[in-house]
């Protein structure tokens, strides 16, 4: 009977853990990909993931050594959009945000 109630409350928190309802995004980063201002000018780095859906961009920097700082939103498996990203001088930057396996 004691297996029993250990098989039981082994599958309940299999069941019930987070990745039994798909890989989670929280802790992981993306990598911008053709993020660029509204000038044109390439904008690399990465955004880290604080929530299932929200991130914040870190060593995000324009090709002219300009800070970037903002948020991603993820919309796919694959990939996050840039959200209110802007330059330290306020140029707007747009992109995406690819997930790669860590």
């Amino acid at each position: 009977m004691k297996s029993f109630h250990v098989f039981v409350a082994t599958t309940a928190l299999l069941l019930f853990s987070p990745m039994a309802f798909g890989e989670s995004y929280v802790g992981k980063y993306c990598e911008l990909d053709g993020a660029e201002t509204e000038n044109g000018v390439e904008v690399t780095g990465e955004c880290y993931m604080y929530s299932e859906e929200y991130g914040e961009l870190e060593g995000a920097m324009t090709e002219d050594g300009e800070s970037v700082s903002g948020e991603c939103y993820r919309y796919s498996e694959d990939y996050a959009e840039l959200d209110g990203a802007e330059t330290d001088g306020g140029e707007s930057v747009s992109g995406d945000c690819y997930f790669y396996a860590q």
